[in-house]
């Protein structure tokens, strides 16, 4: 983290200005940064070699949550300039981040990439100038604060859900609200009721690979958030399973793959292109395989088993 050293024994007198919005909370900060994100991080800005790059893939909600605490820390509310350096990249995210009338972070009234640099105020007027046409505003006390970062940062789109519970129609209609129907397979189970296996996730999102690296390419994209699977007849369900903490303790994280990586999707807004058509045209992993007439199959591309076995008279559910 830098601080620049004009007009930091002005803080005080900014902070405090009596129409200026209080200092938020601490706890507060996770809160305010997430709903900045998701404001922020669909917008593409031109970065210095001519490429459209989404403010997601510079920052994320942990990141801005780490650039809130810093500005808070360095007593640069209402408002400050944010240096955003991801080291992987060579150029820098600038933004405004001032706090609106309600005590949230308002619209960045500012926002754009540059060539990184030594950062000074020179260096800072240059780059503004430069991005915008205009010199810097003036101000009485400029805050400016960057933050750096040395790994990627990985960028994730949480799912539009459709209606669950009462209400909704089929299989949804007896799942809680946010639940996501990721898969669901007709399986025998040698009664004249008819029987549905299916693979729910609990407020998901979907998490991107980087498919320019051999890991990303390994891994491919997935889809993260709570995991249940449920038996279901035809009116009722008969069993749920949270198998959440089964798979996480099998890979190290809640998830599920989704796609394999394409080509194409090194190419810059091309997970954004993928995500707002809803994935047509790309086939997505089978988790359920139960063709081989056994109550039981493996999740594809995971170490996990999910099945099906009578006890007591009534079918349950398993994992191993």
């Amino acid at each position: 983290m830098k601080r620049f050293p004009l007009g930091l024994m002005l803080l005080g007198s900014l902070a405090f200005a009596k129409d200026a919005p209080a200092p938020p909370a601490a706890d507060k900060l996770p809160e305010m940064a997430a709903s900045l994100i998701a404001r922020i991080a669909p917008k593409t800005l031109p970065a210095p070699d001519g490429k459209q790059v989404a403010v997601g893939a510079i920052v994320d909600d942990a990141r801005m949550t780490t650039c809130l605490k810093t500005i808070d820390a360095g007593g640069g509310w209402p408002a400050s300039w944010l240096i955003v350096s991801d080291m992987t990249v060579p150029y820098d995210l600038i933004l405004r981040v001032a706090l609106a009338p309600d005590g949230g972070i308002a619209d960045p009234s500012t926002m754009f990439l540059t060539a990184r640099r030594e950062w000074d105020d020179d260096a800072f007027d240059a780059a503004f100038l430069a991005a915008t046409g205009k010199k810097p505003p003036r101000e009485k006390s400029r805050n400016v604060v960057q933050q750096s970062f040395s790994k990627r940062s990985t960028t994730s789109y949480v799912y539009t859900l459709p209606p669950a519970g009462k209400g909704a129609k089929g299989l949804l209609g007896m799942l809680p609200d946010g639940s996501y129907l990721r898969e669901s397979a007709a399986i025998d189970l040698g009664t004249p009721e008819r029987h549905t296996v299916a693979v729910v996730l609990l407020r998901p999102r979907f998490v991107p690979a980087d498919c320019s690296t051999p890991e990303g390419q390994k891994t491919g994209h997935r889809d993260e958030g709570g995991i249940t699977v449920v038996l279901s007849g035809e009116k009722d369900l008969l069993d749920t399973l949270d198998i959440a903490e089964a798979v996480k303790k099998a890979t190290g994280v809640s998830m599920l793959p989704k796609l394999a990586c394409a080509p194409e999707d090194t190419a810059p807004g091309a997970i954004d292109a993928l995500v707002e058509s809803k994935f047509a045209g790309r086939e997505q992993v089978k988790l359920l395989d139960f063709s081989g007439k056994v109550a039981e199959a493996p999740l594809d591309g995971l170490p996990v088993t999910v099945g099906i076995k009578k006890q007591d008279g009534k079918f349950k559910l398993f994992v191993k």
